[in-house]
């Protein structure tokens, strides 16, 4: 099952760290835009009793019921209370984008226990994701943040702050099978 993902550089289902396994399910998944995150969001509460959340509902709430369009209010002020809360969680699987947590934040929460997961698709998978959403769904082009979010995710891995990667191209059933099973 494991292969590399070619623009990456990251084997799918490797394990590169050793964390001991956490007695409850505690896992923070990092995905690039279009790694059917919110699908999985929304397969996990249907199918699993352990409590979902995601990043973006999280600064939602903070900011009082809108999205928070200002970016150094988003990812300075109202992240840092989002992953504080997080991390008081006794059991949680917890999705977010790129970006949100830093190196150190993801050290801090693999101390807590959590298992740190990838999401992970290729550039080319990802565009063609992108072109079906803003042709069929109306959303807006992320194509610009590609590179940014893909070097994101080679930079915590190359740290070993990874604990499972997981290829977003599988079906949904299978990357929550896979999410479930790895604490």
């Amino acid at each position: 099952m494991d292969r590399i993902i070619p623009s990456e550089g990251i084997d799918v289902g490797s394990t590169p760290t050793g964390n001991t396994m956490a007695k409850n399910i505690k896992i923070i998944v990092i995905g690039t835009s279009l790694t059917g995150k919110t699908t999985l969001v929304k397969h996990l509460r249907k199918t699993q009793k352990v409590k979902v959340s995601e990043i973006d509902e999280e600064l939602t709430k903070l900011n009082g019921g809108t999205f928070p369009t200002d970016d150094k209010q988003k990812t300075e002020v109202l992240a840092p209370i989002v992953i504080s809360e997080l991390l008081e969680n006794e059991e949680i699987i917890f999705f977010t984008n790129t970006d949100y947590f830093s190196p150190e934040d993801l050290k801090i929460a693999r101390m807590a226990g959590f298992k740190i997961v990838q999401l992970v698709l290729t550039k080319y998978e990802m565009e063609i994701r992108n072109t079906e959403r803003i042709e069929n769904e109306g959303y807006e082009d992320h194509s610009e943040w590609f590179d940014g979010m893909l070097e994101y995710q080679k930079e915590i891995f190359n740290l070993g702050l990874v604990d499972l990667v997981i290829d977003a191209g599988m079906p949904t059933e299978e990357i929550a099978k896979e999410l479930v099973n790895c604490h």
